[in-house]
């Protein structure tokens, strides 16, 4: 940004901030001067806050106030009509625009009550920052319709195809609705973005109007605890015997038979060569049976009880320990808190 432009902006700022003051001040004036009944000083400066030429800023709710006001003083200065039409206006911009009837006249409620005869809206009013325990609180809404119209309220996750209804009915004037923070379906309400669709039809000249509230829902609890992971293969202990052992006692059997028919040669002794040849065929069938019958044992019986029970044991400390931390988390979103704030953004 250029330095001029950068000291255009820091000079417009105060200028903006002054005139929005100006606006509420003039405004403050205009009630006042309704109150002392000085309507031509009230409609000098209402006219200039809603004229197009205006230097000074209004915002949507202050050009509300000052059409009310603009009806009431018309209606009081004889021209009901006129300000029949600057009512309709207001209530058009804000359905829950209303005239306390402490401050104004029986005439001046009538032609209003006109006005909303002849206008209809519907409205919600928007929500407020909160957090609500949904087991003893509830979230209220605020809905309209300015006279007697079919009116139905449904609330919905923002994208979600199911909606819960939450009224479906009559209404004429404001209603409070409340709403548990569950859905239809007995759940609590997910963390999201949530909109409240409001339709309605008149009851006197068939039209309709709808209108949309968006909020945010987030979920306040302790911090959950994570369970523990499966076991690692390097946390338990061996449950079976290695294969090669097995074969060590078939290959230590067959060692031995090699072994037994070796010896009569080795020896060479005509003493012993008969007899000797004779014992050690017997020592190595023996031994080889001995091998085979070994093999097969233990290829039958590799496991190791001792660890099988051991890790057993582990694995039955992991579920207990992770039903426990499942019990208290189940505790801990039993006792979750709803917090409600308007959400960013603009909906559809």
């Amino acid at each position: 940004m250029s330095r001029v432009a950068l000291v255009a902006v820091l000079l417009a700022a105060p200028a903006a901030g002054a005139a929005q003051s100006t606006t509420s001040e003039m405004l403050d004036r205009a009630v006042r001067y309704h109150a002392e009944l000085d309507v031509e000083r009230e409609l000098v400066i209402l006219r200039q806050i809603v004229s197009p030429n205006s230097p000074f800023i209004v915002t949507q709710a202050q050009r509300g106030l000052a059409y009310k006001y603009l009806g009431a003083a018309l209606v009081v200065r004889g021209q009901a009509d006129s300000g029949i039409l600057y009512f309709r206006a207001a209530i058009e911009r804000d359905p829950f625009t209303d005239l306390e009837p402490q401050k104004f006249t029986p005439k001046e409620l009538a032609a209003f009550g006109e006005a909303k005869r002849l206008t209809f809206a519907v409205g919600v009013r928007p929500v407020t920052p909160d957090t609500l325990d949904p087991r003893t609180e509830r979230l209220t809404f605020t809905v309209l319709s300015t006279h007697a119209a079919a009116l139905r309220v449904e609330l919905r996750a923002t994208g979600a195809s199911a909606a819960l209804p939450l009224y479906a009915a009559d209404n004429d004037g404001p209603r409070e609705l409340q709403w548990d923070g569950l859905l239809g379906d007995g759940r609590l309400a997910p963390p999201g973005r949530y909109e409240l669709l409001v339709t309605g039809q008149s009851r006197l000249n068939q039209r309709g109007d709808s209108t949309r509230l968006y909020f945010s829902l987030e979920h306040d609890h302790l911090p959950l605890e994570d369970t523990l992971p499966a076991l690692r293969p390097d946390e338990l202990l061996p449950e079976q015997q290695p294969p090669g052992l097995a074969r060590g006692a078939l290959l230590k059997g067959f060692g031995l038979t090699a072994a037994a028919l070796l010896i009569p040669r080795l020896l060479a002794n005509g003493d012993v060569e008969g007899g000797g040849r004779t014992l050690a065929a017997g020592m190595a069938g023996a031994a080889s049976a001995a091998g085979v019958a070994g093999f097969v044992y233990r290829q039958r019986h590799r496991e190791i009880p001792a660890n099988v029970a051991a890790n057993g044991r582990r694995r039955a400390d992991r579920a207990t320990a992770n039903a426990s931390i499942l019990q208290r988390n189940g505790e801990r979103l039993a006792e979750t808190r709803l917090v409600i704030g308007p959400a960013a953004g603009v909906g559809p």
